[in-house]
């Protein structure tokens, strides 16, 4: 079952937040938000963006001190089956759109940055979306299911045409570097228009 998947990410994330691994953790946040700009309590996606800091660091972040993921160290001590390691491995970290319920009532992303649909697994909850929202997030396969990970960040809709043409241009690098240091700059621009949210978006997604 995908519980067993969330399971050993919650321990993943507790044993590498404490003790010897706690020096790895402020690292990872150090590095984190200097790349996408301060968290602010009072921000409204302060709790999901804390959630897609965590799912960072367990997934991605690789310490100046070491050589793997955190996710791989934990997997290599934890030896669980060749299937689960093989889905917290290949996470899909993407920009995603909400594109509803189709006309077989099931829950429908379209994963812009890889140009794909993903249908979520028939028993995933209804999430916290609005048809067409825009955001940031990550997706696990399991079992032939797809389950869409807490940590997202909401992403302003009329910006939608300018992150596809970029994605496109990043896409066809087919470099897994390239499409992280993507989806880090538009979660600091995301940041960037809540400190300036006077200004017309369009204005502040622009990429070099």
């Amino acid at each position: 079952m995908q519980i067993e998947l969330f399971q050993h990410l919650d321990r993943a994330l507790q044993e590498y937040s404490e003790g010897d691994h706690y020096k790895t953790l402020i690292e990872a946040k150090d590095e984190y938000f200097k790349i996408t700009g301060g968290a602010n309590e009072e921000d409204e996606d302060y709790e999901s963006r804390m959630s897609s800091f965590n799912d960072w660091y367990v997934l991605q972040f690789i310490s100046r001190r070491g050589t793997r993921t955190v996710m791989r160290d934990y997997l290599e001590k934890q030896q669980p089956s060749d299937q689960v390691s093989e889905s917290l491995l290949n996470v899909n970290h993407s920009l995603f759109e909400y594109t509803g319920t189709n006309m077989r009532k099931q829950l429908v992303l379209k994963d812009i940055l890889h140009d794909k649909k993903v249908i979520l697994s028939k028993d995933h909850a209804q999430p916290a979306l609005l048809k067409n929202d825009l955001f940031l997030g990550r997706v696990l396969q399991f079992e032939g299911g797809a389950y869409l990970m807490d940590g997202k960040r909401i992403i302003p809709k009329e910006v939608r045409s300018i992150l596809q043409k970029q994605a496109k241009k990043v896409r066809k690098l087919k470099d897994a570097k390239e499409e992280a240091s993507y989806l880090l700059e538009v979660e600091s621009l995301k940041t960037k228009w809540l400190r300036y949210g006077h200004i017309d978006a369009s204005k502040i997604f622009v990429f070099s």
